[in-house]
């Protein structure tokens, strides 16, 4: 059989011009077929369904922090500040912020959000996704600093607060020591964040003092407790307490008072001092002082001087003691200011016991020497 009859028809059965047509038709709608399943229903790209399901706009409260920034920069921080993105709008309800040092400090804003709301329950701000964990940048005439949210809720504009007392100590050197005063208070601005209501400074050697302070502290109620700044408000936990002349960092010893433990009382002790020259036994006299920040830790009250004693070796061999020629032993009778708590006797803080070496710093000379408690 011909493939193509002197009528024109395949096989003598179809047209040839008919076939054609067919064949084109097919290829059409194939290919429709294969652009609608790169495109995907409605014209847009396939998987992208909840983008074209944005409908709506909600409004949000959410905790930010906003991390260290300069105190300039906390400073112009406030309530009322706003940013706006498209129909979108981020709002400062409320400040929380705390000085880290003289020149940084650590911020936390509640803000009230209109975002966008989407078919699939994700809620988006200035393009980005806007929730729990998720970074953000606000962006302000003042300012341009970036963070992270802490939370979204329904509700509340204000952030919860509290005064919380804590008991804590630092080591600092002398300059430090000498600034830190009873009623000196850590601001942000106008807004002071925490107070110290009690100092104790002690010197314990090249040129360092233990700084005892209770504070009292405006801290954050999170879900997870009270926090000052980023730091939770426990035992052990370093909470730091700035001011625009000095920085301390210090270690939590005790929350819920400001008060060192125990009672103030008075501990007299005697410090044997041996062999020392004419010079440096001539420092020692009655009233002399062991004085920081205005308060008096130790005060001499006797001072008892002989000379020294040495072994020297007679001609016919024997050991004979006999006054030293240029040295003397000096016996001091020094009234500390101690405290008598749990542990017992305490001194600069540590425990007081017999044969304990204690450091004293009289100004014009310093003592290390062990102590026998008399009285």
């Amino acid at each position: 059989m011909e493939l193509i009859d002197e009528n024109g028809n395949l096989f003598g059965v179809v047209n040839v011009i008919d076939a054609l047509v067919v064949v084109l038709a097919l290829a059409v709608v194939a290919a429709g077929i294969a652009v609608i399943g790169v495109l995907g229903v409605g014209g847009g790209p396939a998987g992208n369904d909840d983008e074209a399901g944005a409908s709506s706009t909600e409004t949000k409260y959410a905790t930010l922090s906003l991390g260290t920034q300069s105190v300039e920069t906390a400073e112009s921080i406030t309530a009322g500040d706003e940013m706006m993105a498209g129909d979108e709008r981020l709002s400062i309800t409320d400040v929380y912020a705390i000085r880290t040092s003289s020149d940084t400090a650590d911020v936390t804003v509640r803000t009230e959000v209109v975002a966008t709301h989407h078919e699939n329950g994700t809620v988006t701000f200035d393009g980005d996704q806007f929730a729990s964990g998720r970074n953000v940048s606000v962006q302000t005439d003042e300012y341009d600093v970036n963070g992270s949210v802490d939370a979204v809720e329904s509700n509340t504009t204000t952030l919860s607060t509290t005064e919380t007392e804590v008991l804590f100590e630092d080591t600092v050197g002398r300059e430090t020591a000498e600034q830190i005063r009873a009623g000196d208070e850590s601001a942000i601005g106008n807004e002071t964040v925490a107070t110290l209501e009690s100092t104790s400074a002690y010197p314990i050697g090249d040129d360092k003092y233990r700084v005892t302070a209770g504070a009292t502290l405006t801290t954050l109620e999170t879900d997870d407790g009270v926090r000052y700044g980023q730091q939770p408000v426990e035992s052990g936990a370093t909470i730091p307490f700035a001011t625009d002349s000095y920085t301390l960092e210090p270690a939590t010893l005790e929350t819920g008072t400001t008060d060192e433990p125990g009672e103030a009382t008075t501990t007299t002790v005697e410090l044997d001092l041996d062999e020392l020259s004419d010079r440096e036994a001539d420092l020692f006299e009655p009233g002399l002082t062991e004085t920081t920040s205005g308060e008096t830790r130790a005060t001499v009250t006797s001072v008892d001087r002989e000379p020294a004693t040495v072994v020297v070796e007679a001609e016919d061999g024997s050991l004979n003691e006999q006054a030293h020629p240029t040295k003397d032993d000096v016996t001091l009778t020094v009234e500390l200011e101690t405290r008598e708590t749990d542990l017992g006797t305490e001194f600069k803080g540590e425990t007081l016991r017999t044969g304990d070496t204690v450091y004293l710093d009289f100004g014009v000379t310093t003592v290390e020497e062990r102590a026998w408690v008399v009285d």
